[in-house]
């Protein structure tokens, strides 16, 4: 069994956290900046990680809150809240965004068909198919590109209530949460390896497929997990780094060269973990990220960034043909 001394720990990781939604809000707003104009933050694309982080945290946090005894009810459960949760809004999106495309672009196949793959938890691998740059400015012009996220998330989805069943974590076992620190910090170092060595041969593969992603969702679950075994003595040290002055890295990491991508990318993963423990009471980022506004905007944050980038795509065909090429301009 879990000591005292964890089980609060875990009572106060898992009630809601307001702050953990305004985390959330600084995500979403610095990948809206960075869509809007690369040139205003440079790394603003890095908010995707921030939010693999918090949810490799919060699923994890969910599921210990539902202990189960049944193979059955545990991952039939998982899955329902999960459709739930991005389908209907996901659905909705690519439905009007397609016809919106029909009109506008000229040639919409390959986007319409990244759009279907998305509601299939697909579209990070369409996309490799199609050796799309995720960097590349065509890929501007695809109103679906964004949503390969939502397939790392969802092809994650897949295996991790797997991973928390047969660990023993999600019937909350005499050792599963140890077993759980694990078999993920096993992943988790496997991940990152593969990510660290994919990226200088084969980016776009380091970029869209979930097993060189697993490593920054299983961070947000370590950081969980490490709550309930003895971690407590590590989460005190944490919790004594000014937030502000995380928060002040975070954002100087988006401004670092991209051929420092993968380094860039490891520093906001730990950043945001750092971020999470420390953002308590009494402090000024945590009235920051609790003011309702903030937390309004993480609570929609999904929807924000489904919508943005499509609008913003589709405010890009309007399209001039000068001299042979198409080109593109704003609204």
């Amino acid at each position: 069994m879990i000591d005292i001394a964890s089980k609060n720990i875990s009572s106060t990781s898992s009630r809601y956290r307001p702050e953990i939604d305004g985390l959330r809000a600084f995500a979403v707003v610095t990948v809206i900046i960075n869509h809007f104009n690369k040139d205003i933050l440079p790394g603003g694309y890095l908010g995707v990680d921030i939010f693999f982080v918090i949810s490799g945290f919060v699923i994890t946090s969910s599921l210990y809150q539902r202990p189960s005894k049944n193979f059955k009810d545990f991952i039939s459960g998982f899955y329902e809240r999960r459709l739930k949760r991005l389908v209907p809004a996901l659905s909705v999106f690519v439905l009007i965004t397609s016809i919106a495309i029909c009109l506008f672009n000229p040639y919409p196949i390959k986007s319409i068909l990244t759009g279907v793959t998305s509601l299939f938890g697909l579209s990070n691998i369409y996309l490799l198919k199609q050796s799309t740059d995720y960097f590349a400015q065509s890929t501007e012009l695809n109103a679906f590109t964004h949503t390969w996220s939502l397939g790392v998330e969802e092809q994650f989805y897949i295996i991790f209530p797997f991973i928390i069943w047969f660990s023993g974590f999600g019937r909350q076992t005499k050792n599963g949460a140890r077993n759980l620190l694990l078999i993920v910090g096993a992943l988790t170092i496997a991940s990152l390896i593969g990510f660290l060595y994919l990226y200088p041969t084969n980016q776009p593969a380091a970029y869209f497929l979930m097993p060189s992603r697993f490593w920054e969702m299983a961070a947000g679950c370590l950081l969980f997990t490490a709550f309930l075994q003895k971690g407590k003595s590590i989460v005190q040290f944490l919790e004594k780094v000014p937030p502000l002055l995380v928060l002040a890295l975070i954002i100087g990491v988006m401004y670092l060269p991209m051929s420092w991508v993968p380094a860039s990318t490891i520093t906001v993963v730990f950043l945001s973990l750092v971020l999470i423990v420390c953002l308590k009471k009494r402090t000024t980022a945590y009235k920051i990220f609790t003011n309702p506004k903030v937390v309004y905007i993480g609570l929609i944050s999904y929807s924000l960034y489904l919508w943005h980038w499509g609008v913003l795509s589709i405010s890009r065909w309007t399209i001039v043909f000068i001299g042979g090429q198409y080109q593109y301009k704003l609204l």
